[in-house]
């Protein structure tokens, strides 16, 4: 029998070969397959975990931020409601009391619906026993409103006051103290859920770690899903999923501190939906997040790789975009179309602020500017996307000046009344006088041009308008006193004041106040005032005309309608704007000026022309047969020393 070389190769050891190789192949395979199997396992547990996790996490917050929005409409009512009923005991007036009454009825009908609301929130949570000893308050509380009102009713006030102040004060603050207490346990809950989040992100991290040392491919993957998901948690908008506000930072400050400052590629976008606040107030604030939710997935979806978008609260977005893309991306952005539900589909358009960044911005620098052009999108004729002007950023600081020091000036009376007069052409005397507001603000002269507008945006400017009546009237009263003849006196009124019921109101008591002759008061309107509240316009010249109080119309002839407004509206006075005189020679334009005049004239008003300022234009007005003037021909804006003088003395040369 011949020995066996060693490299001779028979069947039998092919066979044994092949049969432990095969051995190695199923080894290897089965423990990658088990490995692949307990990866994918332990990766969907992770994953499943965090993802229950924060749905939990979601869940109690919505719930217990819902709680807390409750208890903080039902304090914010019951103050509101407390307020009335003491404003309705110090009331005399009857129809104001039961004005009050009213008010009171409607603010306790919204505070029992959210009561109502509040009690489904809480109902079966650890809550609803705090929930119940807050309604019994507020039951107690409603029980001695009751007395207190009835007590008013009966005209035993001191009752009344003394019921409110021993009975619903302590009520409110027991209630206050109820609510307070239910807020520190929504706070511990959410700390203690915290804390939870913690030991489980905690035991994930751990079995990321065992992961890693048994299977170093697995563990890669499942590290790398955890991180993505911290990332997540960290850098992402909980609502609509895409980045924060403190993600877009960390992202626009490395790109600052590269050796190449790559944010000079981008420009620097703020976005908000437009008339957002109107879908919240025709569908409520879920729609609402559900609209948000799918705006912000359909922008992101219009995001190149390297581009960012970040949700900045409420509706507004920030975004850096490339410079190149920037032109695509406004376009596509104008009309957003999101799916609200099976039967409701919305077409979004959004405002847009752009800032081209410069070299030296940082990331703060390219938000503040998008924000600046943003806000300029919201002001009154503007475009929907405005780009940034360093000019828009002087302006926004000097209007905070002025509304910062409007108080000021209010309290120390550095707003001073000064009087332009009014002049009869054809006897050349004083017939009238307009009361014109001036600022003296650290002794200088404030323009009118450059606070009044600011104002008048703010609102601030209707509390403005009765400061300058309350002085006319003060004057005219104390000329009357000494035996000086006034003339009458025409104050400013914004349209602003045409909202408030109780605009009527409000002048007759500041005439009443002084004892002014209502003779000698005009009430003076702009134009435009009759095209955006025609009705109210209507009402306050005819309460006007009942008090005896003259009413005109400024700027005649600047608007669009105003031919109509003189059919509909009965003013005493039209004020023709400056624009008639721009040409005094023109035979067409003396013309149409003379058949106005003469229309205005056969309706039984009168007219009178502002910004008179040569003698030529005087001369114009007298052919067309306007016999009333004002302007710097006559006399500039008089303080009210000076105007007396001319009260005295009132021929012109």
């Amino acid at each position: 029998m011949k020995k066996r070389k060693k490299n001779d190769i028979r069947p039998g050891n092919l066979k044994t070969n092949d049969l432990r190789r095969n051995r190695l192949s199923f080894r290897i395979a089965l423990i990658t397959i088990v490995s692949a199997v307990f990866s994918i396992v332990a990766v969907t547990l992770v994953y499943g975990s965090m993802k229950n996790l924060i749905r939990d996490y979601n869940d109690i917050v919505d719930v217990e931020l819902v709680n807390a929005e409750y208890m903080d409409d039902v304090m914010v009512g019951v103050y509101e409601h407390q307020a009335i009923i003491f404003h309705h005991m110090a009331e005399v007036s009857p129809s104001k009391k039961r004005d009050l009454l009213a008010q009171a009825d409607e603010v306790e009908s919204q505070l029992k619906t959210t009561m109502k609301l509040f009690e489904g929130n809480v109902r079966g949570s650890e809550y609803e026993v705090g929930y119940h000893d807050l309604f019994s308050l507020m039951s107690s509380y409603m029980h001695n409103v009751k007395n207190v009102v009835d007590l008013s009713k009966r005209g035993e006030m001191q009752s009344a006051y003394y019921t409110m102040h021993t009975s619903l004060e302590p009520i409110v603050t027991k209630m206050n103290d109820q609510i307070d207490k239910m807020d520190k346990a929504i706070s511990k809950d959410t700390k203690e859920l915290t804390q939870e989040m913690k030991r489980s992100s905690d035991f994930m991290r751990l079995v990321t770690r065992i992961l890693i040392v048994l299977m170093v491919l697995a563990s890669f993957f499942t590290v790398s899903y955890c991180l993505r998901i911290s990332e997540e948690m960290i850098s992402r908008d909980l609502l609509t999923g895409v980045s924060n506000f403190d993600k877009l930072i960390r992202v626009g400050e490395k790109m600052k501190n590269r050796k190449k400052n790559r944010l000079t590629d981008y420009s620097g976008l703020a976005i908000s939906i437009k008339d957002f606040k109107f879908i919240n107030q025709e569908y409520g604030s879920v729609v609402g997040d559900v609209v948000l939710k799918g705006y912000a997935t359909i922008l992101g979806s219009y995001l190149r790789h390297n581009e960012i978008i970040a949700r900045n609260g409420g509706d507004n977005f920030i975004a850096l975009i490339e410079k190149d893309h920037v032109d695509e991306f406004l376009r596509k952005i104008n009309k957003v179309p999101v799916d609200v539900g099976e039967k409701l589909g919305l077409t979004l358009t959004s405002r847009c602020g752009i800032y081209q960044i410069n070299d030296e911005d940082s990331i703060y620098d390219v938000i503040n500017a998008g924000l600046i052009a943003v806000g300029e999108t919201r002001l009154s004729g503007a475009k929907d996307y405005v780009w940034f002007r360093q000019e828009r950023r002087d302006e926004m600081i000097r209007q905070k000046d002025i509304l910062n020091g409007y108080h000021k000036a209010i309290d120390e009376e550095e707003f001073v009344v000064y009087y332009q007069p009014k002049v009869n052409l054809k006897t050349r005397t004083l017939c009238g006088c307009e009361a014109l507001v001036r600022w003296i603000r650290n002794g200088e002269m404030v323009p009118p041009g450059s606070f009044i507008p600011v104002l008048e945006n703010d609102g601030k400017v209707q509390e403005l308008d009765f400061y300058v009546f309350d002085k006319v009237c003060r004057d005219i009263g104390d000329w009357q006193r000494r035996g000086i003849q006034p003339v009458r006196v025409s104050s400013n009124f914004s349209k602003l004041h045409l909202h408030n019921k109780g605009f009527v109101d409000d002048v007759l008591s500041v005439v009443d106040k002084h004892g002014a002759d209502p003779y000698y008061l005009e009430a003076e309107l702009t134009e435009s005032s009759g095209y955006e509240d025609l009705d109210a316009m209507k009402y306050f010249v005819s309460e006007m005309r009942e008090a005896g109080i003259h009413t005109s119309m400024d700027d005649f002839g600047t608007g669009y309608s105003s031919l109509s407004l003189l059919r509909d509206i009965d003013m005493d006075v039209i004020k023709l704007d400056r624009t008639f005189l721009r040409d005094e020679n023109d035979a067409k334009e003396e013309k149409m000026v003379e058949n106005i005049v003469k229309m205005i004239h056969d309706l039984d008003r009168k007219v009178i022309c502002e910004g008179v300022e040569t003698e030529e234009q005087v001369e114009f007005l007298k052919r067309v047969g306007c016999t009333m003037a004002q302007g710097f021909l006559f006399d500039r804006p008089l303080s009210r020393e000076e105007f007396e003088k001319r009260l005295i003395n009132p021929y012109y040369s």
